[in-house]
């Protein structure tokens, strides 16, 4: 039985899963692990990749590998994302990869992000059109189709990290401040593909599973990650919690929620993202899904 591993490399969050398949074709998730390392920290800034981002990033890299195999990983396919494209040092750093984890990573292109994070979401919310939002640290993917058909995509050059590092420059950032977000976020928005009314609307990524994890109360990621798959995230819901976060710095917003510190500091931003995307789709609520770009790499690598 083939047993993959796939890594998404994010700018914010390294992810892996590692799955098989079943006789009847679907994926068995046999393992999987998140981290967040902020490879992408400062890049807007400086164009480069920090030295310290770069070891606490290598070291968990590392570590997945290891879980993989341990888990039975015949290969590890892994890409990376906004969080390498552009850094004038991520050629030297990915040489580093793979001469200490002995895997290489694909850097791809944002069109290339938006088609693997469409794939497994479309699956499971269709069969009728969907619309696949990856949001991530340093850019926005947005796919739409039917069935395994991507009838238009794009990669809009802002996430949650990106917009934090831009606009919101104090912690808790000013009332003017988050104006300004929210009109960098319209701004990008405005090359967003268009929508049919009958078009379901998905969020993939930690941040808006952590945002479904606010709205129901659940502190605990395992559990969020096995009752929230599917569940639907409401636009009020959203503004109440960003207008609670917005008022308080980054480390009270971590007591008592399901946000851990490195996620707490830009989820201001992440919330921005998710609810000018509602508003500019004319919507009121949107499906959650944990199971992006990786899960894409996944059906590719077993179901050639």
């Amino acid at each position: 039985m083939k047993v993959v591993a796939a890594l998404d490399f994010g700018s914010n969050t390294l992810k892996l899963t590692v799955a098989s398949l079943t006789p009847a074709g679907a994926l068995e998730v046999r393992f999987e692990d998140a981290v967040i390392t902020r490879i992408g920290e400062g890049l807007d800034k400086n164009g480069y990749l920090l030295d310290a981002a770069m070891e606490r990033t290598l070291v968990e890299l590392a570590r997945l590998a290891d879980l993989a195999r341990a888990h039975g990983a015949h290969e590890i396919a892994a890409v990376g994302t906004a969080g390498l494209r552009g850094a004038s040092n991520a050629e030297a750093f990915l040489a580093r990869v793979k001469a200490e984890t002995g895997f290489e990573v694909e850097v791809i292109h944002g069109l290339r992000e938006a088609e693997l994070a469409f794939a497994a979401p479309s699956i499971a919310f269709g069969p009728g059109p969907v619309a696949v939002m990856d949001l991530g640290g340093r850019s926005t993917e947005l796919a739409v189709g039917q069935g395994p058909r991507i009838t238009a995509r794009t990669s809009l050059e802002i996430g949650s990290v990106r917009l934090t590092e831009r606009a919101l420059l104090s912690d808790p950032p000013s009332p003017e401040m988050l104006e300004r977000a929210r009109a960098l976020v319209r701004e990008a928005l405005a090359a967003r593909p268009s929508l049919t009314p009958d078009t379901t609307l998905v969020g993939v990524s930690g941040t808006v599973q952590a945002l479904l994890g606010l709205e129901l109360g659940i502190h605990d990621a395992a559990r969020l990650a096995d009752e929230g798959e599917g569940r639907t995230l409401h636009r009020a819901s959203v503004e109440e919690w960003l207008q609670r976060f917005a008022i308080v710095p980054a480390a009270d917003r971590v007591r008592g929620t399901i946000l851990p510190p490195l996620r707490a500091d830009v989820i201001l931003g992440g919330m921005i993202i998710v609810l000018e995307t509602m508003a500019a789709y004319g919507r009121d609520e949107m499906g959650v899904s944990g199971r992006g770009v990786r899960y894409g790499l996944l059906l590719e690598r077993l179901r050639p």
